[in-house]
């Protein structure tokens, strides 16, 4: 009798059917529930929301499905995470429609009228919460109906995806305009798309730390928006969400091509850019993707891109914005001949690129880009930023700026200062790719390393260098190129993942 006695948390069970009663469930829990999905569908009249629910590390409230894909989120619903922590949402089949305006009744009735999108709903969205735990779910979304425009030597057309005989000349979709009979950039790759429905899958907002996003299918996706985004506070604020883990999941079919805006993960904003995330991106496939030329495009700061795969995809790794990220253990892979297959384009500050293994890529192979404006070398939240303005050269210190002049000059291509390039392994480029690319715009790379690579090419140049576009004050650079053996051991012994290794069935796996 005098042993110590664990104590285990006794978990509530409540298994639903219908939509009303999973929103009431969701209502009602606590910590500890157990909410599960039998096979179905589910939809009401907007969101299924979460709202100021708080679970624990050992009481979690779990929303699962019974069998794995076979409770889907459908029609104008998907799932609203707000001011909570401690849930975990796993197993589910996220087929949401477009959305309705009219349909948003589930956010007004619980005072939340100011979240309703207009339009575009997602799959899942966070707001303000931590600790979530987005898990083992299939991300197929119905784009059914959504708006995507593209050139023609006619003019613009406009055309709902999916719907045949849609498309119309004009400069905004008018059903009763011109019509358009040829084909579009679904059917043909020359053809780009250049507008549309932004639309995301999964959307993590507000201010919050410590959420997981693992081993989802995610895909395809066709219409206009990134795949997966964090907002932060938005334009206005100045916090992104923090330690963050992305991981293990499989990105598909996304595409066709876009001139901006189809990311597969788009991880902050430009008036973010200067905000630490500390998020972690690791072990993901992205597996033929086709959207634009930033397949994870970084716009924060001090955060992590490591162990990912990227394969027979169109662009790259892209620290757009921000400083201090570091991109390492990760493999591409390419045919040698498919045009647009790149490793990392970079900007800002302090960044690491090592230990990376690329194959048959196409494009400029690590693009150190120029910048159109100069932050300085700190890598501080207020510095002094530097830009050219016809002949002259202005500059400002950020914080004293209107919102919109900071978010101006922060959305600009920012110098870089002290990137450092080594110990990676690039293998049979195409014939017009380049390992090193480096310099352009106005203001050229600063205090710049490359050492210790292992390239094994018969492509002519291997490292390019752009002058800059126009002579800047204090424009200079300092390239090493180090001459020491290189060890590839640690290469080796890493290993590019497959598609056994990601997504939600090898996740649910028993064996």
């Amino acid at each position: 009798m005098g042993e110590h006695m664990e104590v285990r948390p006794i978990l509530t069970y409540i298994k639903v059917s219908t939509a009303a009663e999973l929103q009431m469930a969701l209502d009602e829990a606590v910590a500890g529930s157990v909410i599960e999905l039998q096979n179905g569908i589910y939809e009401q009249s907007g969101p299924f929301v979460v709202k100021d629910k708080q679970g624990s590390d050992g009481m979690p409230i779990r929303i699962e499905a019974a069998s794995l894909g076979m409770a889907i989120i459908s029609g104008d619903s998907y799932l609203h995470i707000e001011d909570s922590s401690y849930i975990e949402v796993s197993g589910l089949m996220m087929y949401s429609g477009i959305g309705s305006t009219s349909s948003e009744q589930s956010l007004r009735d619980r005072g939340l009228s100011h979240r309703i999108l207009q339009g575009v709903h997602p799959g899942i969205q966070l707001q303000s919460s931590s600790r979530i735990s987005i898990l083992r779910n299939t991300f197929a979304l119905n784009e059914l109906g959504q708006p995507y425009r593209f050139l023609t030597n006619k003019g613009p057309v406009w055309g709902l995806y999916g719907i045949e005989g849609s498309c119309r000349y004009g400069s905004s979709y008018d059903l009763n305009g011109a019509v358009y009979s040829g084909p579009t950039p679904y059917e043909d790759a020359k053809l780009i798309t250049d507008n549309g429905t932004h639309r995301h899958y999964i959307r993590v907002e507000g201010v919050s730390s410590y959420n997981r996003i693992a081993y989802n299918e995610i895909g395809p996706k066709r219409g206009f928006g990134a795949v997966l985004i964090y907002d932060g506070e938005g334009h206005g604020g100045r916090t992104i969400s923090q330690h963050d883990v992305i991981e293990y999941n499989h990105f598909h079919g996304i595409g066709p091509r876009v001139t901006n805006g189809l990311e597969a993960i788009r991880l902050g904003l430009s008036s973010l850019s200067l905000a630490p995330g500390y998020v972690t991106i690791q072990y993901n496939l992205f597996d033929g993707f086709d959207g634009e030329d930033e397949i994870i495009s970084v716009k924060c700061s001090d955060n992590i891109i490591r162990y990912n795969t990227s394969r027979n995809s169109y662009g790259g790794f892209v620290a757009r914005h921000g400083n201090r990220n570091s991109f390492y253990g990760n493999f591409f892979f390419g045919d040698g001949e498919k045009p647009g297959m790149s490793g990392f384009r970079i900007y800002g500050n302090d960044h690491k690129i090592y230990d990376n293994y690329m194959e048959g890529l196409t494009d400029q192979v690590i693009r150190l880009d120029g910048g159109s404006h100069d932050g300085g070398a700190d890598g501080s939240l207020n510095p002094t930023v530097k830009w050219m303005s016809g002949d002259e050269e202005k500059s400002a210190v950020l914080e004293e700026l209107s919102q919109e002049e900071r978010t101006a000059l922060l959305r600009g291509h920012w110098r870089q200062y002290h990137v450092q390039v080594f110990n990676n392994t690039l293998v049979n480029p195409g014939a017009d790719a380049h390992f090193l690319a480096l310099g352009g715009k106005t203001y050229q790379p600063v205090g710049t390393k490359v050492y210790n690579n292992l390239i094994v090419s018969q492509a002519g140049t291997v490292i390019y260098e752009t002058s800059a576009a126009q002579q800047a004050a204090a424009s200079g650079q300092c390239i090493v190129i180090g001459a020491e053996e290189y060890d590839s051991s640690h290469v080796r012994a890493m290993r590019p993942l497959t598609v056994d290794d990601v997504g939600p069935v090898r996740a649910f796996s028993k064996s």
